[in-house]
């Protein structure tokens, strides 16, 4: 019915499983504000005397929240990518094939069967700028698909034919965070 074929490289993970950091949430606003209360205070704390181990303090303050706000998730991702392409792909770009059909979707890696979805797992369809996702949970998992990848059908067609064919299967914007 709708094939969907594209290598998963280090570009298309980054662009599926990393957040943009300003909009993911809450947290983010947590490491604004300790950077700049870290920031503000190594400041004033470099116009008085006051013992190094403060000032030691602030920039600990202020180097994490940098690190924990801007560059963690990105890293983790990064590690994953790379531990799974060293582990199971012998350090190469590895190639996804996506089948959907009107009983289950079928999803092969390196043209090796990998698993079957059916339709009753599938509780949201979710939609980005560059691609859509089938989501499985609650946690950022599913079944992801690039728009400009189809080899049998094409996008637009794919929608509309999810929309009829599965209307219980609410559809939606993704998280703004992950709408790359």
């Amino acid at each position: 019915m709708f094939i969907n074929e594209y290598t998963m490289t280090r570009k298309r993970y980054d662009k599926w499983s990393v957040p943009k950091f300003w909009k993911s949430g809450p947290m983010f606003f947590i490491w604004c504000f300790i950077f700049i209360v870290g920031t503000l205070s190594w400041i004033y704390f470099n116009t008085i005397t006051v013992p190094l181990r403060w000032k030691t303090v602030c920039a600990f303050l202020v180097f994490i929240s940098v690190y924990r706000g801007v560059f963690f998730k990105w890293m983790h991702a990064d590690k994953t990518f790379r531990v799974t392409r060293g582990q199971y792909f012998n350090g190469k770009d590895w190639t996804c094939k996506v089948i959907i059909g009107d009983k289950n979707i079928t999803l092969y890696i390196n043209n090796k069967l990998n698993n079957k979805v059916d339709w009753k797992d599938i509780n949201r369809f979710e939609e980005a700028k560059s691609y859509y996702k089938l989501a499985s949970g609650d946690q950022n998992e599913g079944v992801m698909l690039d728009k400009d990848s189809f080899t049998e059908g094409d996008s637009e067609q794919f929608k509309t034919w999810m929309q009829e064919h599965h209307p219980d299967i609410p559809y939606g914007p993704i998280h703004p965070a992950y709408d790359k």
